[in-house]
């Protein structure tokens, strides 16, 4: 017998979902109350990383807000490295760092 018919094989071989199984999946996410990430228009985009490179600089604190599904997180420190390769900066919280990746954040204030 062929792996493809054996054990989960058929649905592990086959990429393609159905609109009606997004349709019910969407659904399901929003029933347990999970939030989508907002799109950034590039504007904001940008005013959010000159605000996180002003931080790094100048050594001045920044509230950044991290995207998670249930509820965003707000985060008050210092920018104290940013890596480009890895799209990541470090911030010095009060009690220790924290790595963010660029694509969390969605609000970066001064």
């Amino acid at each position: 017998m062929s792996i493809k018919l054996s054990g989960n094989g058929r649905w592990e071989s086959s990429r393609m979902m159905l609109p009606q199984h997004k349709e019910v999946r969407n659904h399901r996410l929003n029933k347990i109350g999970l939030k989508r990430k907002p799109e950034l228009h590039e504007d904001e985009l940008q005013i959010v990383m000159e605000n996180i490179s002003v931080s790094y600089t100048r050594k001045v604190e920044i509230c950044v807000t991290i995207f998670d599904e249930y509820a965003n997180r707000d985060l008050v420190g210092v920018v104290v490295s940013i890596n480009t390769y890895r799209q990541n900066f470090k911030i010095e919280l009060d009690n220790g760092y924290e790595f963010v990746n660029f694509a969390e954040v969605i609000r970066a204030v001064l």
